[in-house]
């Protein structure tokens, strides 16, 4: 069903940019003709992906919208250690995962959309062990994989397109019934798109957690130049007796518009579980990305470099960093 919904999107986003693309060129062929330019600041939100809003016009034509991202994160760890007598261990673990968000938007009047996301990945576990000058024993290597569903986040935004501010905010629910008792490939695969976010949406990626959040987002844009911030807040209750957590996260950012459909930026997500303590507490991470419009139709890319601990610097040891693309359309 995931497969046939990825190529379902695939076929829209294609369909889409053809008929762009054959307007276009009626346009060219017209003496006279205006030029082909963006859609403008005040009529789409400048949204880095579909997650945060990519893909939502002003447009009175506009009924929705759809999206999916792929990922790849990893971290890994490396021992070595020389026992004596002429005994060597060699120690790696590693974990892998492929974290996707598929999601879409539905406009029940020109400034309210119904959200609909759904993350899920393919995750894996292994280590290996290898000791030198021991009788009997060479090496151990195990490794397990699995596919996991994280939280559905079901909600309802309003959307504001000022110019030159716009804004949307809105409240959601998110829990999946199903995301409990996986093994560890799976846990991986559900788990691991929170430290591929930079521990952003915590409520998506939490077992047996109920979450109620408050996501909004708001932008200034002047010329080709965008400011804006991403903030939510969050209170997740555990259904299975533990304890209520809250959450606080905000994502400022800057994006630039170097052709009227080509935009690059860097944002900087930062998460605060003041119910927490120590390093579990707070993340930070750091996001440059681009995005670029094609029409009805765009494409994004963003590299998380996690920044402290629990999840970061992303290239130390142990450490997780992570790449995404994305595709969407509006229809």
């Amino acid at each position: 069903m995931i497969r046939a919904s990825l190529i379902g999107l695939a076929v829209v986003c294609l369909s889409q940019w053809a008929h762009a693309e054959e307007a276009n060129v009626g346009a060219v062929g017209n003496v006279g003709a205006a030029p082909v330019t963006s859609t403008g600041g005040a009529e789409r939100f400048a949204s880095p992906n579909g997650q945060l809003g990519a893909g939502l016009t002003a447009s009175p034509d506009q009924k929705g919208r759809a999206f999916v991202e792929l990922g790849f994160g990893r971290a890994a760890t490396s021992n070595s250690q020389d026992a004596g007598g002429g005994i060597s261990v060699d120690a790696e673990t590693h974990f892998n995962v492929i974290p996707i968000i598929v999601g879409g938007g539905y406009k029940i009047t020109p400034n309210l959309e119904l959200v609909a996301m759904l993350p899920l990945g393919w995750g894996n576990f292994g280590y290996s062990l290898t000791a030198t000058g021991v009788p009997g024993f060479n090496s151990i290597d195990q490794s397990e994989s699995g596919f996991g569903v994280g939280n559905l986040h079901l909600g309802l935004s309003y959307l504001s397109f000022g110019s030159p501010v716009r804004f949307m905010a809105g409240g959601a629910v998110q829990y999946g019934p199903w995301y409990k008792d996986y093994d560890a490939g799976a846990g991986v695969g559900a788990a691991y798109g929170h430290p591929a976010s930079g521990g952003q949406d915590i409520g998506l990626y939490y077992p047996e957690v109920l979450s109620i959040v408050t996501p909004g987002r708001v932008e200034y844009e002047t010329n080709q130049l965008v400011l804006a911030a991403d903030a939510a807040l969050g209170l997740h209750i555990p259904t299975n007796g533990g304890d209520v957590k809250f959450s606080i996260q905000v994502a400022p950012g800057v994006g630039y518009y170097v052709t009227p459909t080509a935009q690059v930026g860097l944002r900087v997500p930062f998460a605060w579980l003041p119910t927490e303590s120590g390093s579990a507490a707070t993340y930070l991470a750091v996001e440059p990305y681009g995005r670029f419009d094609f029409g009805a139709m765009f494409l994004d890319a963003r590299f998380t470099l996690n920044i402290d601990e629990p999840y970061g610097f992303s290239f130390d040891s142990g450490k997780l960093w992570a790449i995404h693309a994305g595709l969407g359309s509006s229809f």
